[in-house]
């Protein structure tokens, strides 16, 4: 009898550090860049987390996700060409959730400096 109970306790003890295994430990971002004036989706826009090399692209519909987050507060840096850069500030990631951060950006004029050809 000692024995079956000592399999059953060490069968127990198995199945709850497993159980704690299975359990998240990151978060994910996630939302749409859009322009402000048309509403259309902006394809090709960066959707960077500041001070770190993390971030995504959209895609055709404009959507991006940035997955694998540890839990935490966290600056997003928007943009593309052709429109005003945009934070976001104080976008929170918990554990097994996703952050929903939806952003329009306003077009802006695009200044080039001197062109040579030679």
């Amino acid at each position: 009898m000692k024995v079956r109970s000592r399999f059953f306790g060490i069968l127990l003890a198995l199945t709850l550090c497993s159980i704690s295994a299975i359990a998240g430990t990151t978060g994910k971002i996630s939302g749409k860049v859009i322009d402000a004036a048309t509403k259309e989706p902006l394809p090709g826009a960066n959707v960077i987390i500041e001070g770190t090399t993390t971030g995504g692209t959209t895609d055709m519909d404009g959507e991006f996700y940035i997955i694998n987050l540890p839990p935490g507060m966290y600056t997003l840096k928007v943009s593309v060409v052709g429109y005003a850069p945009k934070k976001i500030e104080r976008v929170r990631v918990q554990v097994d959730l996703t952050s929903k951060v939806d952003v329009s950006l306003e077009a802006t004029a695009v200044i080039a400096g001197e062109v040579v050809i030679t």
